[in-house]
């Protein structure tokens, strides 16, 4: 399996970003913690998460990984809009940041839980809707504003909607800049769950330890499977999953697996 590229960045010491490890569980939580900027993309907070997903994604010890808000009513509120301001094309094909977050999203062999407790707008939609599961407050919000800025959502935005939702539901949200309910979320499938937001953080830990309880490579298997299913032609995927099946069949896991289920006991995928 492919693994992400170590991304060598000197951190200020006012950190935006921050990692808990539940090893006991097998979790990594990122939290976003930008109070100055509402948890904006800045490029500072860019390189700062992009960089504790390579590091959790490489922790033999994680099998899932969360990412929250340390702040009460914001999720991320998009892109930093000086910096924006500040950028050209010539200099954003250089650097082109939003690629490389986007990519390191796209490359993260494990799954990912987004627990989004308030606005969740621009970037920072797109950044929720990066999460193989999400699950939201009662007061989360949703938007993609950024025609109201004269440009488009950059960081897959425009793709990821609209595979959720279909093309008219989402020219509707992006052409408007109409904000989403998190209840219209759940009832678009947006989001998988929402509860209230003082149970946020509890109900994506209980969601990653069932998650945790598998086996690593099984998951991180599982999860490439479900992804050719929004990429390649159905008869493609299928063939690739069953090639994925197959390889499976004498891994520890599975032989594990079988046989807990042979004597009627919990299968202990702990270190495999």
């Amino acid at each position: 399996m492919q693994r992400l590229q170590l991304i060598h960045t000197n951190f200020c010491s006012n950190q935006k970003v921050e990692i808990e490890r539940l090893e006991e569980d097998q979790i990594g939580i990122i939290y976003l913690n930008s109070q100055t900027d509402l948890n904006s993309l800045s490029n500072q907070m860019k390189q700062e998460l992009c960089a504790a997903i390579i590091e959790l994604d490489q922790d033999d010890k994680i099998k899932v990984l969360i990412i929250l808000s340390k702040l009460n009513k914001i999720f991320c509120a998009g892109a930093n809009i000086k910096e924006l301001s500040d950028c050209s094309y010539q200099s954003q094909q250089v650097s082109d940041i939003f690629h490389q977050i986007y990519t390191v999203f796209d490359s993260l062999r494990k799954p990912l839980i987004i627990g989004v407790n308030g606005a969740a707008l621009g970037g920072g939609f797109e950044l929720a809707l990066n999460g193989d599961i999400i699950i939201a407050s009662e007061d989360a919000k949703f938007g993609l504003p950024e025609l109201k800025l004269g440009v488009i959502p950059g960081i897959g935005g425009t793709q990821r909607l609209t595979q959720l939702v279909g093309k008219t539901t989402a020219m509707k949200y992006i052409l408007t800049s109409d904000l989403i309910t998190s209840q219209e979320a759940l009832n678009r499938g947006i989001v998988t769950n929402v509860v209230k937001k003082e149970h946020l953080r509890d109900e994506c830990i209980k969601i990653a330890k069932r998650i945790s309880e598998k086996s690593l490579y099984t998951l991180i298997v599982a999860k490439t499977a479900i992804k050719n299913a929004e990429e390649l032609p159905v008869s493609q995927a299928n063939k690739v999953e069953r090639q994925l099946f197959n390889s499976l069949l004498n891994t520890q896991a599975a032989k594990e697996g079988v046989q807990a289920f042979i004597q009627k006991r919990p299968p202990n995928f702990k270190n495999i």
